[in-house]
């Protein structure tokens, strides 16, 4: 569309569309407004450029529906697990005296399915709700928060297992960590100190990467 046409829609000079498109000259509301329905574009996309109007959310997106598909898997098998196969490894560890079985499921299985389990509630409500975080600082900030919590326990598992070097072990600040906080976290009563952080470093994953 030439500079003349525009102007005859407008009813307009051809000097005023170019003092607009040099910015000599500002727009007001109501002009604006009738550019924009005489491009058939959108006023935020004349203000912001283009792209600044996004497509309206489509609900019930395939890469959620996955998502949340694979998580509930994770959850569900997680969750039959403590009901089936717990309590066998329980049964079998004191019959033959051989707790490694039982130590492999308490440190892997409950660690992912709390993992999934964060996960999921925001796959679950990003199939009828847009809660897409925009600003990329933000998400930045919620995957080093994620990332913090997988390390949290990746820590404490490496401690468990014995994989730090020995001269740690004689280091005052690594004996402070052992007896008041890796120790409390290997009971019971202790899980959700222990398996916290990855429910929420699951939550804080997904949204930092749901762009």
């Amino acid at each position: 569309m030439t500079q003349e046409d525009l102007a005859e829609r407008l009813h307009v000079t051809r000097q005023a569309v170019s003092a607009w498109e040099t910015e000599k000259n500002r727009l007001d509301a109501e002009t604006l407004v009738a550019l924009a329905e005489a491009l058939g574009a959108d006023v935020q996309e004349l203000l912001y450029g283009p792209g600044a109007v996004q497509a309206p959310f489509a609900r019930y997106q395939r890469r959620y529906r996955v998502c949340t598909v694979l998580s509930a898997v994770v959850v569900i098998a997680w969750l039959v697990m403590e009901v089936t196969l717990k309590p066998y490894l329980a049964r079998q560890a004191a019959q033959t005296l051989i707790p490694y079985p039982g130590m492999a499921y308490f440190l892997a299985v409950p660690p992912l399915g709390v993992l999934g389990l964060g996960c999921l509630i925001p796959s679950l409500a990003s199939l009828w709700v847009d809660i897409r975080v925009r600003s990329i600082p933000v998400r930045r900030v919620l995957l080093a928060l994620g990332l913090v919590g997988l390390c949290y326990y990746l820590v404490w598992l490496t401690l468990y297992l014995g994989l730090w070097p020995a001269f740690l072990y004689d280091l005052k600040p690594v004996q402070f960590l052992v007896q008041y906080w890796f120790i409390p976290l290997f009971t019971r009563d202790h899980e959700l100190l222990r398996l916290g952080p990855l429910f929420v470093s699951g939550g804080f994953l997904f949204l930092a990467l749901n762009r």
